[in-house]
């Protein structure tokens, strides 16, 4: 959520354009609920581009290897430790354009949201987190609250 809120202050159009889908899907009667996650793409976006900026766990979990193996001409001896590099993976150029830029608009194409989901962020085959699904509900649940409710903006000195 650190980061969501980070995102929100350095980016305030994002924020707005956001604020604007919600206020046009949902109104101001009552707070999004799960029902409208499919009318709302763009906090979808924001939510994805928030796990790929800065990835809650950069490094991920380290897997050992189950059995030799070679991928890509490499060799992989069973037992060796493999780390796969969320953040590497998050900041590629040659996949995200400009990828230090908080950009929500990378995961939609004609106002929808493209097949990239960012998952890699939450781990790969059988160890993959098993709070995915979890963790994406409560996030998108309070994200989606904050911006009914809240502009967020630095703090006042």
């Amino acid at each position: 959520m650190a980061t969501f809120f980070l995102a929100m202050i350095q980016n305030p159009q994002v924020q707005a354009k956001a604020q604007s889908e919600i206020d046009t899907m949902v109104g101001h009667n009552r707070l999004p609920s799960f029902d409208d996650r499919p009318s709302l793409p763009y906090i979808d976006a924001v939510l994805r581009e928030t796990l790929r900026w800065h990835p809650v766990a950069p490094l991920g979990i380290a897997h050992a290897v189950s059995n030799d193996d070679i991928y890509e001409g490499y060799h992989l001896p069973k037992g060796a430790t493999v780390i796969a590099n969320a953040w590497a993976m998050s900041h590629d150029e040659s996949i995200y354009f400009n990828p230090f830029s908080f950009e929500p608009d990378r995961f939609l194409s004609e106002g929808r949201l493209t097949d990239d989901n960012a998952s890699y962020v939450f781990g790969f085959g059988r160890r993959i987190c098993v709070g995915r699904h979890a963790a994406d509900a409560s996030v998108w649940s309070a994200i989606v609250s904050f911006l009914a409710v809240f502009t967020i903006k630095k703090a006042i000195d």
